[in-house]
């Protein structure tokens, strides 16, 4: 048997909307979110019986913790009911048990008044509910007598959208389409097992659709475009589809939630690119404005009171300043109650969730803590096809885009203007970065400045939300310029792009800046231009800082890098030649695209990895015919080597 993939607990946090379809449980349909999003750390918000489709809320990472709130907001449904006919589990996949005479629009309108505001409901026997420490369901399985009390329910509203008599059907069976917006714990089953006995007959759910769950709403959730329209001609063929079955129909005991959550069914279909990406980009962050939408009152973390505050010191009022927003706390209709949400502020974590205080009186107390080890992992990186298959966050793409787009080849001075515009421009900054520069294919290219990684690492360090890494293959490149930029609006929700006056895209590098300029008055965005950047009076740019490092102008080189330049060792192969009292030579052969500079003696820093921070040496460097000789301080200093600095 095929070991299922383990997956992993990563520091990935947020908000997912999913819509459910109706024939898998709750709990198994948690597979495919856990699948695409690489972690097992999710929950959801409330169960769906397995015939039943819609909003299932859930929670990933630490928002977890917040499961117990978001399980209290109201919801709302859509259901098919079945009037003339009782199951024994009240849904279309259970045996049925009674018959009566079907019930008439005119009945039915007059009387759903009576089952709004205040009501006491006795939940289905085959339910999640718990007696004598049992699940309802497992008891009358098994064959035991089960009697559950009456407990208080909140029904706000009760419509009936469509209705098919009998004599329009079988003669046997009416059905009811109703809207209803519930409090928590409300059963829809009983709801309409209740509403039938009013009547006079008997009934059961054909069909269930959850269309809000709080603020949610299934409009805005993964799947939902794959759901058929909620009728009740859609209704009866759910019924039919289920009409073989036999339970099922609610949670899972122990034993099923952990087989759903482990593997999926042995027969299920792998999710899609499509799929997972949908699903990746619903994923929504934790941030104050949609805290405030949930009921928290929000607070912001003093970046002087940080230290006390994630080492669990006692809680003080002076360490929390109220972020302001539009509209006054206690807006939403829904509540929190003494729950506050509070957030980081000031730096690269401005904004990111770090946990819930609760306030009793005049006492603060931790809720729980989200450390900042958990936006580790920095910038988000995609893949050209990711973001053709729509896996750029749904929140980022509204907020909108601050983009640049580039080979980024050592990300120099020039670079530095494009991204101050990007990170200044209250968008979501990021950057078009192709895998290796677009003339590394021509002849006569001395070589990349940077390698991927380190252009990577150096975009997150300057403070970007994401990059988008892209091949730039034969497919690509013969795309055309309003095509692209037409992606960029549509998949990243492209708000400002900022280039150099000699950018260029497209196909042949048909699009300038003046067609930019045109395309962005067409579709909505806007274009920020900058000057170019000079250093000792001539233009910084990825080939003048190659040919500066083929000269061995360092200095000058250091002066459009903003940085010294380095060579990567990663990979690279040492071979010790001779040691001595001046230390231990080293030579290796070049293996990465990167640039050296003509064959020759320098003087350089080789830094070593060491704990807690690298340390550096100063040593000599000899370049000849695409090897690399090095004198280290020892033979086992090799093994720590990550780059050499030319000064």
């Amino acid at each position: 048997m095929k070991k299922q993939k383990k997956l992993r607990n990563n520091n990935l946090s947020g908000v997912l909307l999913y819509a459910k379809k109706a024939g898998p449980t709750s709990f198994s349909s948690l597979w495919s979110i856990k699948h695409a999003l690489g972690t097992d750390r999710v929950g959801h918000t409330g169960t769906l019986d397995s015939f039943a489709e819609g909003l299932l809320v859930v929670l990933a990472g630490h928002l977890t913790h917040l499961v117990p709130h978001v399980t209290g907001f109201t919801k709302t449904y859509r259901a098919v009911i079945n009037f003339g006919t009782e199951t024994d589990t009240l849904d279309p996949g259970g045996k049925i048990i009674r018959n009566a005479t079907p019930t008439d629009r005119e009945s039915l309108e007059k009387i759903l008044p009576q089952f709004t505001g205040a009501l006491l409901q006795v939940p289905p026997v085959y339910s999640a509910v718990h007696v004598d420490g049992k699940r309802a369901s497992d008891a009358i399985r098994r064959g035991e007598d089960v009697k559950l009390e009456s407990r208080q329910v909140f029904v706000y509203e009760n419509k009936l959208l469509d209705f098919l008599p009998a004599e329009s059907t079988d003669g046997k069976s009416a059905y009811a389409l109703l809207e209803i917006k519930c409090s928590k714990g409300t059963y829809i089953r009983a709801l309409a097992r209740d509403i039938a006995q009013a009547l006079g007959t008997c009934a059961h759910l054909s069909a269930l659709r959850r269309t809000q769950v709080g603020p949610f709403s299934l409009s805005d959730a993964a799947g939902f475009d794959e759901l058929e329209d909620f009728t009740i001609e859609n209704g009866i063929r759910n019924e039919e589809r289920f009409a073989s079955l036999r339970g099922e129909h609610d949670e899972p005991n122990e034993t099923d939630k952990k087989s759903a959550f482990k593997k999926p069914d042995k027969n299920r279909e792998t999710d899609s690119d499509g799929k997972i990406a949908e699903i990746q980009s619903h994923l929504l962050t934790f941030t104050p404005e949609l805290a405030r939408e949930c009921g928290f009152r929000t607070d912001s973390l003093k970046s002087s009171f940080e230290k006390q505050y994630l080492n669990g010191r006692p809680l003080s009022p002076k360490f929390f300043t109220w972020i302001s927003s539009p509209e006054k706390d206690g807006s939403s209709e829904f509540s929190a109650g003494n729950q506050i949400a509070v957030f980081y502020s000031g730096g690269k974590l401005s904004g990111k969730f770090a946990g819930i205080i609760v306030q009793e009186d005049f006492r603060l107390s931790y809720g729980f803590v989200v450390p900042k080890s958990a936006y580790d992992g920095g910038m988000k990186i995609f893949t050209w096809k990711q973001i053709l298959d729509g896996a750029f966050p749904i929140d980022w793409r509204k907020k909108g885009a601050a983009i640049s787009v580039g080979s980024f080849d050592g990300v120099h001075a020039g670079h530095q203007k494009l991204l101050e515009n990007l990170l200044a421009s209250g968008f979501v900054p990021g950057a078009l970065i192709f895998s290796s520069p677009v003339r590394s294919s021509q002849e006569g290219f001395a070589g990349e400045i940077d390698g991927l990684e380190r252009k990577l690492e150096i975009l997150s360090n300057k403070g970007l939300s994401f990059a988008v890494v892209i091949d730039f293959s034969p497919d690509f490149s013969k795309m055309d310029g309003e095509t692209f930029i037409g992606i960029l609006k549509s998949k990243l929700g492209l708000s400002l792009l900022a280039e150099g006056r000699d950018f260029k895209c497209g196909f042949g590098g048909k699009t300038d800046m003046e067609k930019l300029s045109e395309l962005a008055r067409k579709i909505g965005f806007e274009l920020c231009t900058v000057d170019d950047v000079e250093a000792e009076g001539l233009k910084v740019s990825s080939s003048n800082i190659r040919e500066s490092i083929l000269k061995a102008d360092f200095a000058l080189v250091r002066k459009m890098l903003l940085r010294p330049f380095s060579y990567s060792c990663s990979g690279m192969e040492w071979i010790e030649e001779k040691s001595d009292g001046k230390g231990t030579v080293f030579r290796a052969k070049k293996i990465s695209p990167q640039i050296l500079p003509s064959d020759g003696s320098y003087e350089v820093s080789a830094v070593l990895s060491s704990v807690p921070t690298d340390s550096v040496f100063k040593t000599f460097c000899t370049v000849d015919a695409e090897k690399i000789t090095l004198t280290l301080p020892d033979s086992g200093s090799v093994s720590r080597l990550k780059e050499i600095l030319f000064a």
